[in-house]
């Protein structure tokens, strides 16, 4: 669909919305709180305290685009239709895989909006038209302001359907009510969002209409002319909606973290926009709070806790449960960590579960029954906590269910002890046949990411047992790399470099696949493993376990590994970071005491130091056929967690800054 310019002349009528310049801010300062031992925890509703000023809508979204996210407040107040209308496309996924196909300069100048929604990609490239819903009638009420979010329309006034544009100038009298009546604003960028949207704008533009009748203002990047591909659009990955603070559930624009400067004394969780404070020993604590927007600015409160009395008090839960939504015939874990605790006891709806005694509650093979609101009473010394309510929600098993996807290790690498080592395994019960991988070994194109030191000439190498049964020196532009790596997200490879890659296609079984530097060559280098599976089936081969051992340091050489669960429910994973009983395989000089620290974008979601020879991990990890630990008393780590779609990262590091060489595994358990 395409702009149509009727008038260029008269005064916009309409309400003034501009692009949101504010961002976190401390409303007003967090008091100061005085606690004992012995009484309940305290919980403060941080959203009483921090705010993004000027913002009134009741629905937003995050646009997660090639050049960053950015966040955008739909005003239901002024245009209901056309943020419903909006929603209804974003909800279907219908913007997933699209890309902005014009970028128009009303004045032969700068570019004056850029437009999209209208159309998606697939491979082997092609370009398909999002389908339209019905169209929405105009709603004219705020100007075309800077940084604002419209819809695109013929010159039927009521003609809008899935396109949208950005103004990035003022375009309140270009597109006000003397044009054809106007073009319905519907949103606004938030914060400093518009550095993402200023960048689209500022790309060269090429006509292909040839390709394409509405691509005659295309913006391309790294592009100079000839054929243009899925490298040189500007994608955007996906659209979603998002709360603008915390709530139990689902993603926000806003995310809060907390500093503690004497868990000794105080502990601290975050539950949504609640933080809740407990008192475990006498003693003095400071306290930071940070609200951080999508785009990195943020605001923080600091406030003092003072905590009398004895140890031993009532416990506080540091990590509350989590809500699931499982396939159906998935294992699935609900866990709560807690200080001052001396009993656990899981409930379902209010009755209590026989035997359920453990921090952590697993449910094998879970069906529509057990589906329910899960809570965990926590004993200590001087009284019981109750956690927050958890539910669990049980949906048919489909194709499309959790999985692993992806697996990626940054850190240094080069030959010998060196070497970095990455592994995993393909199969699944039920399946068959090869699955499609994609396998890079990343030196020279760290530097776009301003990473310096990087591996020069890394050489990737595929094993099962000691067979050598792929090798890539300089992937060299591989048209089938390429495609795979369009066709799973990964970034772009830089031109004619030495980075190694390879499409590639194992039957079932467990392989390793090793990076090492050319000559010699010692740098920083990613191992990255993507499922390249065009459509998931039941019978298709899935990820089923990844791994990677390498030396761990300190500060930025610790170990991290990137990994992501695909598909439309939830995974259970067991995550392991073994060090000392990797002396049994005769390794040598061994992480003596690993921390296991689980995030999710900068939160820590799970953590733990040692896993103190727990049953149900260890039934867990044979089942999954993982090699098991002889020392229940041994000082490796693991963490049992179902985890919803998205990305996270295992960072391995060494408790008191530790060094030597660790392995982390993520397993998925079925």
């Amino acid at each position: 669909m395409r702009l149509f310019f009727l008038v260029l002349a008269f005064a916009a009528a309409g309400a003034l919305l501009r692009a949101q310049s504010s961002v976190p801010v401390l409303l007003r300062p967090l008091p100061a709180q005085s606690m004992a031992t012995t009484t309940p925890p305290i919980t403060i509703a941080l959203t009483d305290y921090f705010a993004v000023p000027g913002v009134n809508g009741a629905r937003f979204v995050h646009y997660d685009t090639i050049f960053g996210v950015f966040g955008v407040e739909l005003r239901t107040d002024f245009a209901p239709r056309h943020v419903a209308n909006f929603l209804n496309y974003v909800a279907s996924g219908a913007y997933t895989s699209s890309f902005f196909h014009r970028a128009a300069s009303f004045d032969n100048s700068a570019v004056s909006i850029v437009q999209g929604g209208g159309y998606t990609y697939t491979l082997p490239l092609q370009f398909l038209t999002v389908p339209k819903q019905a169209p929405i009638a105009l709603e004219y009420s705020l100007v075309n302001a800077r940084g604002t979010l419209a819809a695109a329309r013929t010159t039927d006034i009521n003609s809008a359907t899935s396109e949208w544009y950005f103004n990035t100038r003022d375009n309140s009298t270009i597109l006000g009510p003397a044009n054809g009546g106007g073009y319905s604003v519907f949103g606004r960028v938030l914060g400093t969002g518009m550095t993402v949207v200023d960048r689209i704008a500022a790309l060269p533009r090429f006509s292909a209409t040839s390709v394409n009748p509405a691509f005659g203002e295309l913006p391309l990047r790294n592009f100079s002319g000839g054929a243009f591909d899925q490298n040189h659009i500007v994608i955007v990955n996906s659209i979603r909606e998002v709360g603008l603070f915390p709530a139990l559930t689902g993603r926000s624009h806003v995310e809060f973290t907390v500093q503690n400067s004497a868990p000794q004394s105080v502990v601290t969780s975050l539950s949504g926009s609640n933080l809740t404070l407990g008192g475990i020993a006498g003693g003095n604590a400071t306290v930071t709070i940070r609200a951080t927007d999508v785009n990195g600015n943020f605001a923080e409160g600091t406030f003092a806790v003072t905590v009398s009395g004895a140890g031993g008090g009532v416990p506080a839960i540091t990590t509350q449960p989590a809500p699931q939504v499982v396939a159906s015939g998935s294992t699935t874990v609900f866990g709560v960590t807690a200080t001052g605790a001396v009993s656990y006891q899981w409930a379902r709806n209010g009755v209590t579960l026989t035997g359920a005694t453990n921090a952590t509650l697993i449910i094998p093979s879970a069906v529509a029954a057990n589906a329910g609101s899960y809570t965990v009473a926590v004993g200590g010394a001087a009284g019981t906590t109750v956690s927050d309510p958890a539910t669990l929600t049980v949906v048919p098993a489909t194709p499309g269910a959790g999985r692993l996807v992806n697996l990626a290790i940054r850190t240094a690498a080069g030959t010998g002890a060196q070497t970095l080592i990455v592994g995993f395994a393909v199969g699944g019960a039920g399946t068959s046949g090869a699955k499609p991988l994609l396998l890079r070994g990343v030196g020279p194109s760290l530097a776009q990411f301003g990473l310096s030191g990087a591996l020069a000439d890394p050489v990737m190498t595929v094993f099962q047992g000691e067979t050598t049964i792929a090798t890539n020196d300089d992937w060299s532009g591989d048209a089938q790399v390429l495609a795979r790596a369009r066709q799973v997200g990964a970034f772009d490879l830089v031109a004619g470099g030495r980075d190694s890659a390879l499409a590639h296609s194992p039957a079932a079984g467990a392989y390793t696949m090793q990076v090492v530097g050319k000559a010699g060559g010692t740098g920083l280098a990613l191992a990255e493993i993507y499922d390249a599976t065009a459509a998931p089936g039941a019978t298709v081969p899935r990820l089923i376990n990844v791994s990677a051992r390498t030396q761990v340091g300190t500060g930025g050489d610790i170990l991290i590994a990137g990994f992501v669960i695909g598909g439309t429910t939830g995974r259970t994973v067991l995550i392991r970071a073994i060090g000392p009983a990797l002396t049994g395989f005769g390794v040598p000089g061994v992480l003596a005491d690993p921390r296991l620290q689980l995030f999710e974008g900068d939160r820590v979601i799970r953590e733990n130091d040692n896993w103190g020879g727990d049953l149900q991990l260890t039934t867990v990890g044979a089942g999954v056929g993982a090699f098991a630990l002889s020392d229940s008393s041994s000082r490796d780590a693991m963490l049992l967690v179902t985890l919803a779609p998205g990305s996270y990262t295992a960072q391995v590091s060494g408790v008191n800054n530790g060094t030597g060489v660790a392995l982390v595994e993520v397993y998925e358990v079925p």
